[in-house]
């Protein structure tokens, strides 16, 4: 039967609102005053100085190299491309200082003629080194490459106007799959969330990953997110292959997006002017796992056949300037990954069955076994043209593509579910804190399987302009990104979800019971025979699944800032005036259904339905991990095979056909979001250049508009209480669809405010700073807390046929579009002692009021409640509310530590071989008991040793992740939450350079093969019952050779 769509009009943009427009002729106003009574002409005996500084160790042109005139105030810093200007000097001979961290500084003369440019470029080289020679020998660039990043690091730290952290993207080794999260959790104050093996999302300062945005130069960059309603930018679809250098802002200034509320990560793409000359870098690699290191035979899985575990990989950089005006920059990554995902997860039940939360019992246990292949390509070019002296114009494309596949295979026991330990007959339920015997007649063993095919699609385009010139600073970028997540299964010729059960079972028993799994795992039968839960012959196929998803995701980001000196004050001063304005679009379609498998006499779980006759039999004798034996394997293809050969051996219920309804309209979703943004930025630098001083704000206008379902159990029935023709018969397919409407729920919301912001920094001394910093940012809902939903069950029992979750009994459960966003009052101090000879020590704390705190609240309905739902009025003082509020205030403060630094400090000669980093994160917590902390991660860290001296280079990396706060369980019992434990991983990569040309790396990650551990307890549940799942994803290897032409 054809399901019906409905057909939607398109959302229309919404203009900006008076108030945006109010806050820019006001802030158009001040600019226009500041610059029309501060700004100065030139006298006509001026001229203009201009140049670009390089490194003359690896031949790469500067980012905020630092220039100043002996003898005055003025001094300015190199952009991205190594350009620098200095307007309006004095005619005749100037002396310029050029200082960069971590290289010799350098003093030059130029004399100055009147009315003209003069054109001074700057060496500037390690200390001890002559400057006027670019060095790039056979081992320079490669022994250079850590102390380089490190400099890059610590001056771009140092010079910055708040408060932020910037690498280099080489700066950690090698990252061989591209994926950024690999990269970025060596930063101070970052961490990362892995799904599985793979790092999909950032975190900074503890705060969820959902607060934490991302940007491509400066611009926003679209996430499907997994084709979920969240805000999380995935990791997936981008790599490091385009990236020059990372940047972690932890306090935004007025010219940057105020939703930052933990931080921001902006990646800087590579430019065609970094390079002194044409420049082609590659590397070649082999990628595998430490479970299967057979580089020349094919193996069986992660699907049902043979496949290569030891798989290539090539990524290359190519900066090519054309002229001194025009260059391109081409990127390319090819990557693909094998890695196991090994899962051991015990659930111990604490209430029910005589059971409690200090005396709970082991009831179920699943061992999981699943390979997956993750193959990426990315590419992307870049044009560079210096269409005057003063004015850049760029314009780039990038497309991302990524594509994963995991074999999810799983056996499953259960004691029994019944809250009355002893049967009318047999054996009672027993249980200790090492054993459980099942009681008769309530035990089950099972097969599953979870095999996805996961696509993403990322691609942007992007327009920039700079214009530099007169005191005049102008920049504007346009772009738009495009990205798609998409699951298929049939498709791909498989179901996504297999069950098989396994027939007889009567009783299951664990015996030494352990935290990871019971020693011993018994199915018995009504006679107490034991059964074998390895052989397939024994199950019979019950159920199948298919579950396909399509999300988009777009941005469309305009941006346009001007910047002027305030040349005639006294001090050094700017004013900036900007706007910018953004627009996203999520569009989620999610579908899944169950299917019966009934077997060719038409009757469910019958003796024709044995599994045996779909074995697997290529992957086949396999270890499963955990201490398993090897475990026959029903297979999925065969039996989509057989699904479109012979589909009379499969039935969809009549219940199965309307939650297939219920869910795919309760998950068709669309969300258009727009922000306009205009903002006011001040500059000065006072007491002689000792204080440096960014203050202004920014105002942010919000506007949502969400359609989600609209879910009305009246429509089936008539005015006098009749039932309707067409409503069809209780629980049919045909009330699904005359009590729920696709998207026909419409939810408009519109909010702004003002973001003020101060930054100051105050030279102690030249290399000893203080700051400080305050700013209010906002983090935005994610889009399911305001997508419109309102979800029903009227009956005395819990119920989960929407196919969105369960819904307690007597319940409504509702989102909430008015619900505000958090808005922090954030402020920072630190100090920061930069060492003569390079790198950093530095220490602060932070401290954040947050207002407009998210909670769960349950209440009874009441009137209001049921009119703003447009639910029956017979629900009110019956069913409870829950949904999500604004709840009032909470606080998080930390404190931050950062050091690296070169051990050439040391007594012995061999201590300038090494440079050691260390940095840390605490946070502490403070708010109502119904605050939603969840996901904060109070306490990470990074230790890092780089021994460097030709031809060798090696890095030891340590990455601790504190324990994680995850959801209030409710189902498993009172104050039962979720945690991640803390885990602290061990990465090492390693290089030998035998020519510029030629180079051999090895990485290894995860060197331990350190487990990640989920745990769910109450603060009384005994130890030996936290335990919830422990996975183990093997030790990834990468081995390859690099070099540079």
């Amino acid at each position: 039967m054809a399901l019906p769509f409905f057909v939607l009009p398109p959302m229309k943009p919404n203009p900006p609102s008076s108030v945006v427009r109010r806050v820019l002729l006001a802030i158009a106003a001040c600019f226009v005053f500041a610059t029309a009574s501060f700004a100065q002409t030139a006298p006509a005996a001026t001229g203009t100085v201009a140049g670009r500084v390089l490194n003359t160790t690896n031949g790469m042109y500067l980012n905020n190299a630092q220039i100043s005139i002996e003898g005055t105030l003025r001094s300015t810093v190199t952009n991205e491309y190594g350009d620098f200007r200095l307007t309006d000097l004095p005619a005749g001979d100037v002396r310029l200082k050029v200082f960069y961290t971590g290289l010799a500084p350098q003093t030059v003369t130029v004399r100055v003629l009147p009315g003209q440019t003069v054109q001074q470029d700057v060496l500037l080289a390690a200390t001890g080194e002559a400057s006027d020679v670019v060095k790039l020998d056979e081992y320079t660039v490669a022994a250079a490459r850590p102390a380089n990043a490190a400099d890059i690091a610590v001056n771009e730290q140092r010079f910055s106007a708040n408060i932020k952290n910037v690498v280099a993207a080489d700066a950690f080794g090698d990252v061989t799959e591209g994926n950024i999260g690999e990269f970025v959790k060596y930063l101070p104050g970052v961490t990362v969330d892995y799904v599985a093996a793979d790092v999909r999302t950032i975190s900074v300062r503890g705060f969820a990953d959902n607060f934490t945005s991302v940007s491509v130069d400066g611009a926003r960059t679209a996430s499907a997110a997994s084709g979920s309603s969240i805000r999380t930018f995935e990791l997936e679809q981008v790599s490091i292959n385009n990236v020059s250098r990372v940047e972690v802002t932890k306090e935004p200034t007025p010219d940057m997006p105020a939703d930052g509320l933990g931080g921001a990560v902006n990646l800087v793409s590579r430019n065609a002017f970094e390079q002194g000359k044409a420049t082609f870098r590659y590397r070649a690699y082999l990628s595998f796992n430490n479970e299967d290191t057979k580089a020349f035979s094919s193996t069986p899985g992660p699907g049902t056949e043979k496949t290569y575990k030891v798989l290539p990989g090539f990524d290359f950089n190519y900066v090519l300037p054309l002229s001194k005006t025009l260059g391109i920059v081409v990127n390319g990554l090819t990557s693909n990954q094998f890695n196991e995902q090994h899962r051991s997860q015990p659930t111990w039940r604490m209430s029910g069955a005589g059971s409690s939360l200090t005396a709970p019992y082991l009831r179920q246990y699943q061992m999981q076994d699943g390979p997956k292949n993750t193959y990426r390509d990315s590419g992307s070019i870049k044009v560079d043209w210096r269409i005057t002296p003063t004015q850049v114009l760029s314009a780039s494309v990038q497309a991302n593509y990524y594509h994963s596949f995991f074999g999810n295979r799983n056996l499953n026991w259960d004691v029994g579910s019944n809250n009355v330990p002893s049967p009318a007959t047999g054996v009672a339920l027993t249980y200790g804190p090492d054993f459980t015997a099942g009681a008769t007649g309530r035990g089950s063993v099972s097969q599953g399987a979870a095999f996805r095919d996961k696509y993403g699609r990322l691609t942007a385009l992007a327009l920039t302009y700079r214009y530099t010139d007169n005191g005049w600073e102008v920049n504007s970028n346009a772009n738009i990104s495009v990205s798609k997540s998409w699951y298929r299964d049939l498709e791909r010729g498989h179901f996504s979800g297999l069950n098989t059960t396994l027939v007889g079972v009567s009783r299951v028993n664990y015996d030494g019971i352990s935290p990871e799994r019971p020693a011993k795992l018994t199915a018995l039968n009504a006679s107490g025979v034991e059964l074998s839960p390895y052989d397939l012959g024994n199950y019979r196929v019950t159920t199948l699944r298919t579950q396909p998803l399509d999300a988009k995701d777009q941005f469309k980001n305009f941006q346009l800032a001007a910047k002027r000196e305030l040349g005639a004050l006294k001090f050094p001063a700017s004013i900036k005036l900007g706007y910018d304005v953004r627009r996203q679009d999520r569009d989620i379609r999610r579908y899944q259904s169950d299917i019966t498998y009934v077997g060719p006499d038409g009757v469910a779980n019958s003796a024709d339905d044995g599994a045996a006759q779909y074995l697997d039999t290529i992957y086949f004798n396999e270890d499963p991990s955990w201490g398993f034996p090897s475990i026959q394997w029903a297979d999925p293809y065969k039996l989509a095979d057989l699904y479109r050969t012979k589909p009379a051996y499969f039935s969809l219920t009549t219940a199965q056909a309307a939650t297939t309804e219920k869910f795919r309209i309760g998950n068709s979703q669309r969300f258009r979001e727009t922000v306009h943004a205009p903002f006011l930025q001040l500059e000065a630098t006072l007491f002689d250049n000792q204080l440096r001083v960014v203050t202004g704000a920014r105002y942010e206008r919000t506007e949502d508009v969400g359609l989600g379902a609209l879910v009305d159990p009246r429509n089936a029935f008539n005015n006098d209480g009749s039932r309707r023709t067409e409503a069809g018969a209780v629980g049919s397919v045909q009330e699904v669809w005359i009590t729920r409407r696709e998207r026909g729920f419409k939810a408009e919301k519109s909010y702004g405010a003002l973001y003020p912001s101060l930054h100051l920094t105050y030279n102690i001394r030249e290399n000893f700073l203080a700051r400080f910093a305050y700013a209010r940012t906002l983090g935005r809902p994610d889009f399911g807390n305001i997508l419109p939903s309102v979800r029903v069950n009227d009956t005395s029992a819990a119920d989960s046929s929407d196919g969105l979750g369960s819904i307690p009994a007597m319940t409504v459960i509702a989102t909430n579009p008015n619900l505000k966003p958090w808005q922090a009052d954030s402020y920072d101090a630190s100090l920061e002692y930069y060492f003569p000879k390079g790198g950093v020590v530095s220490a602060g704390g932070f401290y954040k009021e947050i207002s407009n705190f998210f909670g769960t609240t349950s209440t009874l309905l009441t009137a209001a409640d049921a009119a703003e739902f447009d639910l029956d009025p017979a629900y009110v003082g019956v069913l409870t509310l829950q949904r999500s509020v604004n709840i009032g205030s909470a606080k998080v403060s930390g404190a931050e530590f950062n050091y690296t630094q070169s051990l050439a400090l040391l007594p012995w000669s061999w201590g300038r071989y090494f440079t050691l980093s260390a940095n840390g994160t605490s946070l502490h917590l403070q708010g109502p008991n119904n605050a939603d902390f969840n996901r904060f991660v109070p306490r990470s860290g990074n230790l890092g040793l780089t021994f460097s001296k030709k031809p060798f280079v090696v890095m030891v990396k340590w990455n601790y992740r504190g324990r994680q706060r995850n959801s209030l369980q409710s189902s498993t019992g009172t104050n039962v939450y979720e945690y991640y434990d803390s885990r602290t991983n061990l990465d090492v990569n390693f290089e030998y350079t035998f020519s510029k040309r030629f180079a051999f790396f090895a990485n290894a990650r995860n060197i331990l093969n350190t487990p990640q551990v989920l745990e769910r307890y109450a603060t009384e549940t005994p130890g030996y019952a936290h335990l919830y799942r422990a996975e183990e994803f093997g030790i990834q290897f990468a081995l390859g050779v690099r070099g540079t032409f």
